[in-house]
């Protein structure tokens, strides 16, 4: 059963919606079975962030975007800059 297409848009929306004001972040969101989603962020937006920050910010618009049903369907969502992906992916 893949993950419901109305959470995944309502997901990237608020990540987009977390990565202000970065017009262009990527974020990349993937089926996790049976039904749940995960994903990467990558925005510049998260530069001068802890992980913990970036957590706390990302979940801050989960949280209004969501239901309390849906937000049990997020299994996880990654969050660095571009130059830190980079860093990791050598890409």
């Amino acid at each position: 059963m893949a993950t419901d297409p109305e959470l995944k848009a309502k997901v990237e929306r608020a990540l987009r919606s977390a990565c202000q004001p970065d017009q262009a972040p990527v974020i990349e969101l993937e089926d996790v079975p049976p039904d749940k989603v995960a994903g990467q962020v990558l925005s510049g937006s998260f530069g001068s962030m802890s992980p913990s920050e970036r957590q706390d910010r990302i979940w801050f618009y989960l949280d209004q975007e969501l239901t309390v049903a849906e937000r049990t369907k997020v299994s996880f969502i990654v969050t660095d800059t571009p130059e830190e992906h980079r860093a990791l992916t050598g890409t």
